[in-house]
């Protein structure tokens, strides 16, 4: 039975970049699971709830975060860069982890994931994706805005992205520094096991993209599950048991 602690009460990582990162880590055996959530997600999804109810009926480690601008951690989503996010992750893997994590990343969390493998070689043993989002910024946000988008984006500097409980502001400055996190543009180093979960039915991140990705990493050990009527989210009860088993699969349990 998870602790009320858990789902209510955040701990703060107070990191070396100045960012005051909220997290919550359910204390267990084995390798951390480390979770890492996608674009303007937070703790309180029910992805995150599916895998620590799991992980507290078996004993697993799992620890979760909000980036900068995201949920607890607070801050002004103007000030957020694809490389500030990257510190975050970095920042939590290497204070709040000790060994190895098993890491799993959800949408834009593929692509924090995919920096964690590239910039922490043999902190990650093995990589689970969901619906991976590599390179969210430059190869999926940029080239889907319309003409009048661009236009905005080159008139005012920022583009106000729908879609969201509130219109996300993304700034030319936002896209310029995200080009210098890019992963697909040569292959990513990792002799673990690679596991992609993604909906074929998925209109914000095709499941080639997904694809893309497991092919840009140097293991062998990659497989690709498709769910044929999946969308982005992932988020029914059957997507979630799917979810749950590629982490157990992943842990070797």
């Amino acid at each position: 039975m998870l602790t009320p602690s858990f789902f209510d009460t955040p701990s703060f990582l107070e990191s070396s970049g100045g960012d005051r990162i909220a997290y919550r880590h359910l204390r267990g055996d084995g390798p951390t699971i480390l979770w890492l959530g996608g674009f303007l997600s937070d703790m309180n999804g029910n992805k995150i709830a599916a895998i620590s109810t799991v992980a507290a009926a078996r004993g697993w480690d799992f620890l979760c975060f909000d980036y900068f601008a995201h949920g607890e951690t607070g801050g002004a989503f103007e000030e957020a860069r694809v490389g500030r996010w990257r510190d975050n992750v970095l920042a939590v893997a290497d204070s709040l982890t000790q060994g190895p994590v098993v890491a799993v990343g959800s949408s834009m969390g593929g692509h924090m994931l995919s920096l964690l493998i590239r910039e922490r070689p043999g902190k990650v043993q093995a990589a689970g994706f969901l619906a991976p989002a590599a390179d969210f910024a430059t190869k999926l946000m940029l080239p889907s805005l319309s003409p009048e988008d661009r236009q905005q984006l080159e008139a005012t500097g920022v583009h106000m992205m729908p879609g969201y409980d509130r219109p996300v502001p993304l700034s030319q400055a936002f896209f310029d520094e995200a080009a210098g996190h890019e992963v697909l543009n040569a292959p990513i180093a990792f002799d673990g096991p690679v596991r992609v979960l993604h909906g074929m039915k998925d209109a914000l991140v095709p499941w080639q993209h997904g694809v893309r990705l497991a092919e840009a990493f140097s293991t062998s050990d990659a497989q690709i599950r498709l769910v044929k009527d999946g969308d982005h989210r992932l988020s029914r009860e059957q997507d979630l048991a799917l979810l749950v088993q590629m982490v157990g699969e992943l842990r070797a349990d």
